[in-house]
């Protein structure tokens, strides 16, 4: 919704009358309001509410936010606009990511989004310098509407915990909310009535005397408050009736009434009928409007002089001003007016039709549609949704527009066949593909029948945005060939359309002589040219892409698509650049909003499908091996398809968020696999087998990687079949990478390598320089793992001139998509490139990088060791076996070395610890058997001659080589733990703490716990663990999450049973919960242990915890 939609006027109280009764009684009832989260005000028309909710504002010095809801309103994004807008007079860049969550477009009625929205808005009010009361007015107007009555639901809930807002709503009836009785119990809700909002018999005297100069009699004053019950609209119409007639109060109220209602009605008729005849000719004819402005009315009504007239009813009470410029009348005037109106029926709807046509006239097509909606007009709302449709979706109002095309007869819609092209929008926008087919088709057929062209053309066209969504360029290249002609026959083109556009030179002459083109029609052949390049770009055909891409911009160069640029990038390997450009576009929307992506020919499918930016971004990230970056925006991508109520575009969040979670070590490959489950499950809802074939691809990567190659291929076929089917040309060629993967790691490297010649034609086919730098990779590998020298020397010196030219470096210092699991398998690879002189100066340079340019020799995996709980060695991705140690010692003399892994350690002092009972010789001799086998283990390969590379000998002295770049989880748990005890930020500790707690699966080596050697180490480290823990339960009983705290205490004080500031947050926290006996018993324990074990008492604070606890329970527990 543009800021210029939300209407100021809206976002204020209305002014008061000069004459204003002073009601100190209802004054004190609403100085509560800011001691409540939440006020309700409730009562039928014509009780002042608006007027009382004024009145004590300007009177008060708190800081509100005021919204007087309209019916307008009742789509769920003109409402939260208006509340941001409301709140950005006090804090200017209020709601900045909300508005840019609501301006992406889309339809917003899922729970999911809903509450993903309210989210955002109540992390926003922490930017609210002070407590602001928010005012929502006329509430009772948009309360029908779903989302806007389970968001605002959903906001109340949490208000009882921000200190920074408070909520008034005033209604005409108790919004019927689940939580409401909860917050009534609680004391959180202050409830306002017509009780307190109605005058009671003082009050109407004091404004019969005081204002109006008319004192009553006791018995008057009596008869006023028994028929008026003190309604205060009644009780002002009664002395208009007095002012207007020469009757006597007597008299007015003698005529027995059975309802207030009918009382008003009375009253009302009777000062109706003392207006002059063209005042109330005026006042009809104007009360078809919701609110007034004399603009407006001297338009629809045929008259000047309007806003005199509206200024006089203002005064004599008939309506209220909104501004100087604005009026509104009172909803019972207003309803009392219309049924006065509609009983002149043909005169009635006159005057809807002309507001209707000078509504659309101006542009208010929300205005327009309403009264049509009224009329219930189905020819002058097929007409207003054929003109303002579109607008008013990407406006927010999905609903109504869907609601409206519901209401219109079948057999207008076919006079109208463009109704049913907005109709199969909608259905895309909502993913729901076979209804949106079904309404394009009847459009293409209807408007094939009227001969109406453009039409035909635009039922055309959104067929084929249908499988563009999908991405099944095969079946929307026809679609977009047909729609295409169309166009250039309509308007007037002389480029001829070939198969092959490899053989069609651009005509500039018939564009640039004279405008036989329009803009329009620039426009729409403009983003078809732009729509068939994206569909060879889905194809797999990148140069033809850039041609048609060239065309487009030719034609219409301000319809230039970011986006589509991105994946022209993305597709032919260019991945810095469609990073680069993704931002840059990301940033722009993020200025602009919905002005931005109304940029793109894509901006009207409100979702964009696969092409949403996080997805892309996440795509790149990971095939460039940045897995933070991925998971953080196929997590974005995620929440926008349910935002966007778009399953397509969610879909494809959990299948990048599978992609992000393999690279990603601290997640096991079951993470990966469910997002991959989550993805193909949606997919085969949507019945989009397209959809299928990228998380069967991630997949088979998984499960090639894990080595389970019969699963990982089967899943790399069902994945090739669905790219079969749709014809991407491109995704084909990385799923064919993907399976020559799984065929390397099970090391069949003959059928890997002619796997991965196939794909070096099909990425050449495409344009696309990144697979085919990814492929020449694979094959450099599988030539040295065969020893075939001469391929080995092709493919190498190919992969690293393209490395280096195209800036691919990250295919060997990370762990990408794409790429080998563990790059270290390719510093072998590099090391042989120099010895061979194959772009030597490269390879020196990536070796120099990486910190390895005086290495001969590296055996071409990352070592794993694992010692927190069960001791497990890894070579890359294959675990060490008993039967791979081939001796008991080999593993204990590796464990020695990892123990005093930061020094190197004579022979003898390994002798001692290893042999410590037999002699010199014997000693020695099994010494060296131990060492042969210990280097056996890590490194099987290792050629003849070649010196050991993880364990290295310096005279007499060994040691775990500390510049071999293995992994040690000791090591990431320490770090880790120092780092959040150190931390000063609350949030970065527990963050940290939680990270090395959760390494921490068991002691150190507890196989060698009895061994000297080790249980320093092994003390150490457990110590670390309880120093982390204890801080950790610290913060989590200071943020009162009061379980997390007990969980890590109590693991304390399993470890250690003496640990006094354990017991003392275990008993703390029972206390904070009321658990009075379990905070005894621990104490009991801590009181024992500590007796038992060091023969003390509980220190002083422990002590006083329980202190104010009764003895006699103290003494039933022991």
């Amino acid at each position: 919704m543009k800021e210029g939609r939300v209407l100021k006027m809206k976002l204020m109280p209305p002014p008061l009358k000069k004459q204003l009764l002073h009601r100190p009684r209802l004054a004190k009832v609403l100085t509560r309001i800011t001691d409540f989260p939440l006020t309700i005000l409730t009562s039928g028309p014509g009780f002042g509410k608006t007027t009382a909710l004024s009145a004590y504002l300007r009177s008060s010095d708190m800081t509100y936010a005021w919204y007087g809801a309209s019916p307008q309103d009742n789509d769920f994004i003109p409402f939260v606009s208006h509340i941001i807008y409301t709140l950005r007079q006090s804090v200017p860049d209020f709601g900045e990511s909300l508005l840019a969550e609501l301006h992406s477009g889309g339809n917003r009625n899922s729970s999911e989004d809903i509450i993903a929205l309210a989210d955002l808005f109540l992390n926003e009010l922490v930017s609210l310098s002070e407590r602001t009361i928010l005012i929502i007015d006329d509430y009772h107007l948009v309360e029908p509407t779903t989302s806007i009555d389970e968001w605002m639901q959903y906001v109340v809930s949490y208000l009882p915990d921000c200190d920074k807002m408070g909520i008034v709503i005033s209604s005409r009836a108790k919004p019927q909310w689940d939580g409401l009785a909860a917050l009534r119990i609680r004391g959180h809700v202050l409830e306002i009535g017509k009780e307190e909002l109605a005058f009671n018999e003082e009050e109407i005297e004091v404004l019969y005397s005081d204002y109006y100069g008319y004192p009553l009699t006791k018995q008057q004053l009596e008869r006023i408050y028994k028929q008026t019950e003190g309604w205060i609209i009644a009780v002002q119409l009664i002395w208009q009736r007095l002012l207007s007639s020469n009757g006597s109060l007597e008299e007015l109220l003698r005529a027995p009434r059975d309802t207030m209602e009918e009382l008003f009605q009375f009253l009302a008729l009777e000062l109706f009928q003392k207006q002059s005849l063209s005042m109330r000719s005026f006042m009809l004819e104007t009360s078809i409007f919701d609110e007034l402005t004399g603009d407006w009315c001297d338009a629809v009504c045929g008259r000047s002089g309007s806003h005199a007239l509206l200024f006089e009813l203002c005064g004599s009470g008939f309506l209220s001003a909104v501004d100087d410029k604005q009026f509104r009348y009172h909803a019972l005037f207003r309803e009392f007016l219309l049924d006065q109106l509609r009983r002149q029926h043909d005169r009635y709807v006159s005057l809807a039709k002309q507001a209707i046509h000078i509504f659309a006239s101006r542009g208010r097509y929300d205005l327009a549609m309403a009264q049509a909606m009224v009329l219930q007009d189905g020819e002058e709302t097929a007409l207003l949704l054929q003109d303002g449709g579109e607008e008013l979706i990407q406006g927010g109002h999905l609903e109504f527009v869907h609601a409206s095309l519901l209401t219109i007869p079948e057999r207008t819609k076919r006079r109208y066949p463009y109704l049913h092209v907005l109709h199969g929008d909608i259905m895309r926008y909502r993913c729901q593909y076979e209804e949106a087919s079904a309404q394009y088709r009847i459009a293409e057929y209807e408007a094939d029948s009227a001969s109406n062209r453009i039409v035909q053309m635009m039922a055309l066209e959104g067929q084929a945005l249908l499988f563009l969504d999908t991405i099944q360029p095969g079946k929307a290249e026809p679609l977009l060939e047909r729609a295409i002609a169309i166009a250039e026959s309509l308007y007037g083109g002389r480029i001829m359309h070939v198969d092959r556009i490899e053989s069609v030179h651009l005509r500039h002459s018939s564009y640039e002589s004279g405008g036989r083109v329009r803009t329009g029609e620039r426009e729409r052949l403009g983003r078809l040219y732009t729509l068939m390049a994206e569909n060879m770009l889905n194809a797999g055909r990148g140069t033809e892409a850039q041609l048609w891409y060239d065309r487009a911009i030719h034609i219409h160069a301000e319809g230039r698509d970011w986006l589509l640029e991105a994946r022209l990038f993305l597709r032919t390997g260019r991945l810095h650049k469609a990073k680069s450009k993704l931002m840059h576009a990301q940033m722009m929307e993020q200025e602009q909003g919905s002005i931005f992506r109304g940029l793109s020919y894509h901006s009207k499918t409100l979702s964009r499908s696969h092409r949403e930016i996080d997805l892309l971004l996440s795509l790149i990230s990971s095939m460039c091996g940045e897995p933070v970056a991925a998971k953080e925006a196929a997590e974005a991508g995620m929440m926008q398809g349910i935002r966007l109520k778009a399953p397509f575009v969610e879909a494809c969040g959990w299948m990048r968020m599978g992609h992000a979670a393999q690279l990603t070590g601290k997640y096991d490959a079951k993470v990966a696999a469910d997002c991959y489950q989550a993805a193909l499950s949606i997919m085969e809802r949507l019945e989009v087998k397209r959809g299928s074939a990228e998380p069967y691809m991630g997949l088979c990567l998984l499960f090639g990687r894990a080595r389970s190659t019969d699963t990982a291929l089967r899943y790399g076929h069902s994945a090739w079949e669905k790219t079969q089917f749709a014809n991407d040309g491109w995704l084909t060629s990385l799923i064919r990478l993907s399976m020559g993967i799984a065929l390397f790691n099970a090391n069949r490297y003959a059928e890997a390598e002619d796997v991965f010649r196939e794909c070096s034609e099909r990425f050449l086919a495409c344009g696309d320089g990144f697979g085919s730098a990814a492929v020449e990779m694979w094959l450099a590998l599988c030539a040295y793992r065969t020893e075939q020298d001469s391929k080995f020397a092709v493919a190498m010196e190919r992969f690293l001139a393209r490395t280096e030219r195209e800036g691919y470096s990250f295919l060997i210092t990370r762990r990408t998509l794409f790429g080998p699991s563990d790059t270290q398998q390719l510093i072998p690879l590099l090391i042989e490139a120099v010895r061979l002189d194959i772009c030597r100066s490269y390879a020196s340079t990536m070796l120099t990088e990486l910190g390895l340019d005086q290495l001969t020799y590296h055996p071409g995996y990352t070592l794993y060791i694992h010692t927190l709980g069960n001791f497990v060695v890894q070579l890359g991705d294959i675990e060490l076996s008993d039967k791979d140690w081939q001796r008991g010692k080999a593993k204990e003399l590796f464990q020695l070395l990892v123990t005093r892994r930061t020094r190197s350690l004579t022979k003898e002092e390994l002798l001692d610890s290893l042999f410590p009972q037999s002699e010199e010789k014997a000693a020695n001799r099994d010494f060296k058997v131990a060492l042969n086998a210990l280097n056996t283990a890590l490194e099987p390969h290792r050629r003849v001659r070649s010196n050991p590379y993880y364990i290295i000998r310096r005279g007499s002295t060994y040691q775990l080589n500390p510049t071999a770049g293995w992994v040690l989880d000791a090591n990431r748990f320490e770090m880790a733990i120092e780092q959040g005890l150190e931390a000063g930020d609350v949030e970065q500790a527990i963050k940290l703490l939680e990270e090395g707690l959760l390494i921490y699966e068991g002691d150190y080596m507890p196989e060698r716990r009895y061994e000297d050697w080790c249980i320093e180490e092994r003390e150490r480290l457990q110590v670390l663990f309880m120093r982390g823990a204890e801080r950790l339960s610290g913060h989590y009983a200071a943020m009162n999450t009061f379980d997390k705290a007990i969980r890590w205490a109590e693991s304390i004080v399993a470890k250690d049973r003496c640990w006094e500031e354990a017991y003392r947050i275990l008993i703390a926290c029972h206390l904070q919960m009321n658990n009075r006996n379990q905070a005894l018993r621990w104490y009991n324990k801590c009181r024992k242990a500590l007796e038992e074990e060091l023969g003390i008492e509980p220190m002083k604070d422990i002590r006083e915890l329980v202190r104010d606890i009764s003895s006699v329970i103290l003494r039933d527990d022991e």
